[in-house]
């Protein structure tokens, strides 16, 4: 499909929907109908695009690969409020408005989005900046089920990443630059302030987050146990925050007596100016739009037009920027608010009992249940992952958290008039936000939120998604009917919401094959990490990979960010065997998160490697192995370690430790990983004579560098693949070996750094198929 056609051809997708949505209250099925087709449409012309837009290249299939980059004098103006980055730098979405001569391999142009960083005073919304600037393309997912910048930053109109050098303000931003800067920014600065001199630091920073959207790394911290419950909603500022924005504004005029009509007037005065003050963020833009609307029918008379009006605005949405279907955060939201919106009109307003107690706790049962529901595949193929507190953890969280933004909200209304009463709701807000941290906290440090595991659906997952759904939409029309109680639909949705969690997650989950053994060469960077599984489900993890930053502090790294994702959703929680071949960090910079967030059934290290599991892990599961021990066999096959011969000398280069892990079947060796192993290493391994032969894949030594791959090892090896782990312009220059070549043929390589995630997969019979992000399925027979 050419890529021009694609904007076309997700309008031309709207338009039946769109009338579905204006003839039918349905609202729900045109949504959901459009998230698919529209999310595929615009996700398809990203795909089309993707060779256009490589991130990175290398001259030749052996040097090292750079970032593609644009460099040049540009003026920019920003579209959003900048928030806070790490280095004391500052990060905000932005547009191209005129570029200068500069040099590079991209082609961007005035118009495109990007997401902009720089140092200094963070500018205002609208303020016109020129600088040198430095372009680059986001990252994709280097694994299925990832996180992708690239499509996060397409999905809000946003194309590069840029950093600004030596920028300075320019006249010329025009009224929204003088907005921005003269009414909205010390407007914004005075709310902070007030935040700050109400509340303690900690929950000043909760409350500036969820009221304005403003994050910064402490933030984001105390964020962490709430989203590890299914409770991150709460700190993205969204429909929940504007309904209680609006419920704040609309209850005075309705106590007072006051006509629908009337009580518009305050919301088309105060809710343009929240959006604006929050930058205007896509959540909350939509859940102000579709609140405005709902709203307006009611005082036009026509208050069951809200479901309707949701589709109609999902539709005009996608008209004129079909790509923002490719936000997963529109998704979620249009999905939860059609959910609920059409379950409240099958059940005449989410009423399942005439109950003081029970009736109100039906109601929150049902919203949150909704909620869940029609957004289940989404959450599954983006987080792949779920809370079984979620429904309990709503229940309690959602009404706290809305009476301590009530609370802080009235407080800064009440500041100037009558200090006591804000210092009061200020201390009550205080209580609160410290309540909800503090359960938080508490439950999740022991429990993680007991996760449930949510592999990729497949289509076949999706039909019976919908074949669920039916059946609990039916016994709501039943329930609306008056032919079925209200604990008797409520009991029936229960139901359907835990058979389906339960095939999506524990009877999806599929990491290993009871008819395959597979392999993973992650993409970790500039870092090396393996994962292998054999059919009785026995895991060996070769490698951590290393950590973000200079340095190597904290315990952040491609492990945390890609591996435990993966297996995560597939609800593995112990590691029977890690391999940590030795002690450098780019090799053992995931192990300490992986001990704390997974079990390990034994540790097997070399050299310094066990340094970094002192007073983490039991020692007793530590074992330094050596050439011919075999760490696990399942009838044919086995995985055993080649080398070290035995103990080294202290003062033997810590890359020849490497432990040189084989994986063979019925006594054919099929795989090596060797680690960082060097020249003299090899030498040792081949003159040893347990060095294996003929193989069908070999993960090169030391990153694919020119102090590994000796001749007479790949004459020994001689392998049909070999894999390279490495990173995008990394300092070593790796990979540096040049072509590898045995009697004269040069042998197929595969890059992590240029191709991601490889996969690899045997059969029974020991045939491989193996494939990468941009490459399909590939088969080796048997040596």
């Amino acid at each position: 499909m050419n890529p021009d056609l694609i904007p076309l051809a997700a309008r031309g997708t709207a338009l039946l929907p769109a009338a579905l949505a204006l003839v039918s209250g349905w609202g729900i099925l045109p949504v959901w109908i459009g998230v698919m087709t529209g999310g595929f449409v615009a996700g398809s012309g990203e795909a089309v695009q993707r060779h256009d837009r490589l991130s990175a290249m290398a001259d030749n299939p052996y040097s090292v690969a750079r970032i593609l980059m644009w460099e040049g004098p540009a003026i920019l103006r920003i579209t959003g409020w900048p928030a806070p980055a790490s280095n004391d730098r500052w990060r905000s979405p932005a547009r191209l408005i005129q570029l200068g001569d500069g040099q590079g391999e991209l082609l961007p142009e005035p118009g495109q989005g990007l997401m902009l960083s720089g140092r200094g005073d963070p500018p205002h919304p609208g303020s016109c900046l020129a600088g040198s600037l430095e372009l680059s393309v986001p990252s994709r997912a280097s694994l299925s089920g990832s996180f992708d910048y690239r499509l996060f930053l397409a999905g809000r109109g946003l194309k590069w990443k840029g950093r600004l050098a030596e920028w300075k303000f320019i006249s010329g931003g025009g009224p929204a630059s003088s907005l921005g800067g003269d009414v909205l920014g010390p407007l914004r600065a005075g709310i902070v302030d007030r935040i700050n001199g109400l509340l303690p630091e900690r929950e000043a920073k909760m409350a500036n987050a969820v009221l304005l959207g403003i994050r910064d790394t402490d933030s984001r911290r105390a964020s962490r146990p709430f989203s590890e419950l299914g409770l991150a909603h709460l700190f993205a500022v969204s429909g929940l925050h504007v309904g209680i924005l609006l419920g704040i504004i609309v209850l005075p005029g309705q106590w007072a007596g006051l006509s629908p009509g009337h009580r518009l007037v305050p919301i088309i005065g105060l809710l343009p100016v929240y959006v604006l003050l929050t930058g205007m963020p896509g959540s909350v833009v939509r859940a102000a739009s579709l609140g405005f609307l709902a709203l307006l029918a009611t005082g036009l008379g026509r208050p069951g037009q809200a479901l309707r009006l949701i589709g109609l605005l999902f539709w005009a949405g996608t008209v004129w920027d079909p790509f923002q279907n490719l936000d997963t955060g529109l998704k979620l939201s249009y999905l939860a608010a059609g959910g609920i919106l059409g379950v409240s009109t099958l059940t005449n307003g989410l009423r399942f009992s005439s109950h003081r107690v029970l009736g109100p706790l039906f109601t929150g049962i049902a919203v949150s249940t909704a909620a869940q529901w029609f957004t289940l595949p989404l959450v599954a193929g983006s987080f792949g992952r779920i809370s079984s507190l979620s429904l309990i953890a709503n229940l309690v969280a959602v009404p706290l958290f809305g009476l301590a933004v009530w609370c802080v909200v009235l407080a800064l209304l009440t500041a100037s008039i009558w200090t006591g009463g804000a210092v009061a709701l200020g201390s009550l807000s205080w209580l609160l936000f410290r309540l909800l941290a503090g359960l938080a906290g508490y439950i999740s440090q022991g429990t993680s939120g007991f996760p449930i595991g949510l592999p990729h659906p497949g289509i076949g997952l999706l039909l019976f998604w919908i074949l669920l759904s039916s059946g609990g939409l039916y016994s709501l029309m039943l329930h609306l009917r008056k032919k079925l109680s209200g604990y008797a639909t409520l009991g029936i949705s229960l139901f359907v919401v835990s058979v389906g969690i339960v095939t999506f997650g524990p009877l999806s989950w599929n990491l290993g094959s009871s008819e395959k053994v597979t392999a993973w060469q992650f993409d970790v960077g500039q870092g090396d990490c393996a994962l292998l599984v054999f059919p009785d489900s026995w895991s060996l993890l070769i490698d951590t990979g290393g950590l973000f930053g200079f340095g190597g502090s904290g315990s952040d790294g491609p492990l945390n960010r890609t591996v435990l994702p993966l297996l995560q959703r597939h609800g593995i929680s112990k590691i029977d065997g890690v391999v940590l071949t030795h002690g450098h960090l780019d090799h053992t910079g995931g192990a300490r998160v992986l001990n704390e967030k997974m079990k390990v059934g034994a540790w097997f290290v070399s050299g310094r490697a066990d340094r970094p599991l002192a007073g983490q892990a039991d020692s007793t599961r530590i074992a330094f192995p050596t050439a011919g021990e075999a760490l696990h066999r399942w009838e044919q096959w086995e995985v055993r370690i080649v080398y070290p011969p035995g103990p080294l000398p202290l003062d033997f280069d810590e890359n020849n430790h490497s432990l040189v892990v084989v994986l063979s079947r019925a006594g054919q060796d099929l795989a090596v990983w060797s680690g960082d192993l060097e020249l003299e290493g090899e030498h040792l391994l081949v003159s040893g004579g347990r060095a294996p032969a003929g193989v069908q894949v070999w993960k090169a030594g030391h990153h694919g560098s020119n102090t590994s791959g000796s001749a007479d090892l790949m004459d020994l090896l001689d392998p049909e693949l070999i894999l390279i782990s490495c990173g995008v312009g990394n300092g070593y220059k790796h990979p540096s070996h040049g072509s590898y070549v045995v009697r004269g043929d040069t042998l197929a390589i595969a890059r992590t750094d240029l191709q991601g995630t490889i996969r690899l997969e045997w059969d029974l019979n020991g045939d491989l198929t193996w494939w990468t992000r941009d490459t399909s399925p590939q088969i080796i027979g048997l040596p």
